[in-house]
């Protein structure tokens, strides 16, 4: 028996005594400064990963960006009356930041995912997550998370998203790792195991001035984020940098380090970009570090890479951001061990919110009818639902009882890591993170759920 499905409001978590909670828009008044609730709200999120406070200036240029992105800012902010009763009310009262310093603080804003269907999704995107030390054990995170999570429950959102610093943390809001990237280390040198790739060139890559480039940028990853599953909506933040207008160490100057490559195709338009710095003479051996690249095709992504590696005196190449998972580049090579990977880890993390919008919307591999039964902590999208694909495209259905013999159970972080294709079904099950009914065919399930490539996101937020 269908029923209709609504995921329901996550209970928000209530805050200690003494604490309050406030949520408002990034903001900037009519001369273009930050509001003081914005201002001490990006220092409280510096504070607290424990970066150098910004600037006035610097926050003149940072938070009209978070306007841009109709960012939200979620502060946890200590009741002063409250805290003039205890011991340390004096000290704080003396000492501490002033009022409208949180100790907690929580951004989300919307942008779109790309989970291989035919369009991409709206997502939530969290970020600038912190809670201040002296202030833990006091519901302070739970807060933050389950009225944001609550939040977009009620604007409609299919899934919501973090990247995340320490990895034990969010798997208990519902969040599984979905997305991984490596750190490449290329060997540029004509010597030992040197770079040299099976095909000839094809078009031709130029070095250009970043300052004009913007529009390039923005248009390279549009198309980028609509071929690539895994992909997010870009901040700003990528176009100042790229365009060398902002330097990540002080976004007040020009960062005159930066330079821009691009590959132009044979018919004249531009298949990608790579964005480089130079590490310096007294770096051994002379390294090329690449900040950020993106492309629309494999055939880009692998000419900007042997533009690098053929670059006078450059004898390494690192790209410490990350490449995709399934690269192209180490299967081009003459030599593989040419590219070294230095790094894998996790970068997005996604958390189901409508398991009927998000399963609709992704890609799949094969048909097939199966159904799932989730469990979800917070109680947002717990349920049965069937799953029917056909042509590639899925219905999904929530019903009262399993009415396929092809039935699996799992949580909804599991649904979660499994959801861009990153991780396998079976590999899930043994994992023992899904259980199936006896008479469950695993392999049809794989067939229809696994995909053959893994997913990429080049965004970080």
């Amino acid at each position: 028996m269908s029923t209709d499905f609504a995921p329901q409001r996550p209970a928000v978590t209530p805050l200690a005594e003494g604490l309050v909670s406030r949520t408002f828009p990034a903001a900037v008044s009519a001369d273009g400064k930050p509001d003081r609730a914005s201002a001490a709200f990006v220092r409280a999120v510096e504070q607290g990963f424990y970066e150098p406070w910004h600037s006035d200036e610097q926050l003149e240029r940072l938070v009209p960006t978070f306007v841009e992105s109709g960012q939200e800012q979620t502060g946890v902010y200590v009741d002063r009356g409250f805290a003039g009763l205890e011991p340390w009310g004096e000290a704080l009262e003396e000492l501490g930041f002033d009022a409208e310093h949180p100790v907690g603080t929580f951004v989300d804003y919307h942008q779109t995912l790309n989970a291989g269907g035919a369009e991409p999704l709206p997502v939530q995107l969290i970020t600038g997550v912190t809670v201040n030390a002296g202030f833990r054990r006091r519901g302070i995170l739970k807060h933050m998370m389950t009225s944001r999570l609550a939040q977009a429950v009620e604007d409609g959102l299919p899934l919501a998203a973090l990247t995340v610093s320490e990895g034990s943390i969010y798997g208990r809001f519902g969040f599984g790792a979905a997305t991984r990237l490596r750190g490449l280390q290329i060997n540029a040198r004509s010597s030992g195991e040197s770079f040299a790739l099976r095909t000839a060139p094809i078009g031709t890559v130029l070095e250009v001035d970043p300052s004009k480039s913007e529009k390039v940028l923005k248009e390279v990853f549009a198309a980028f984020h609509r071929g690539t599953r895994g992909s997010v909506g870009r901040q700003a933040f990528y176009w100042k940098v790229g365009t060398a207008r902002w330097d990540p160490e002080n976004i007040t100057s020009w960062d005159r380090k930066t330079r821009l490559l691009v590959h132009v195709r044979e018919d004249g338009s531009i298949g990608g970009y790579a964005v480089i710095t130079f590490e310096g003479w007294d770096t051994e051996p002379a390294t090329m570090r690449v900040r950020d690249l993106i492309a629309a095709d494999a055939t880009s992504r692998i000419e900007l890479m042997r533009h690098l590696a053929a670059m006078d005196l450059v004898e390494r190449i690192t790209t410490p951001n990350g490449s995709p998972v399934d690269d192209p580049l180490q299967q081009a090579l003459v030599n593989p061990r040419a590219a070294k990977t230095t790094s894998l880890g996790d970068v997005l993390w996604v958390r189901v919110l409508n398991p009927v919008t998000a399963l609709e919307s992704r890609e799949w591999n094969a048909d097939g009818e199966f159904s799932l039964s989730i469990t979800d902590a917070l109680g947002i999208c717990a349920g049965t639902f069937t799953v029917s694909v056909s042509g590639g495209v899925a219905q999904v259905s929530s019903t009262e009882s399993t009415t396929t013999p092809q039935h699996f159970s799992l949580d909804v972080e599991t649904l979660g890591s499994l959801y861009l294709g990153d991780v396998s079904v079976l590999t899930m099950r043994e994992a023992g993170r899904i259980i199936a009914d006896d008479a469950a065919d695993w392999d049809a399930f794989s067939a229809t759920f696994d995909l053959p490539t893994a997913p990429h996101c080049a965004t970080h937020f």
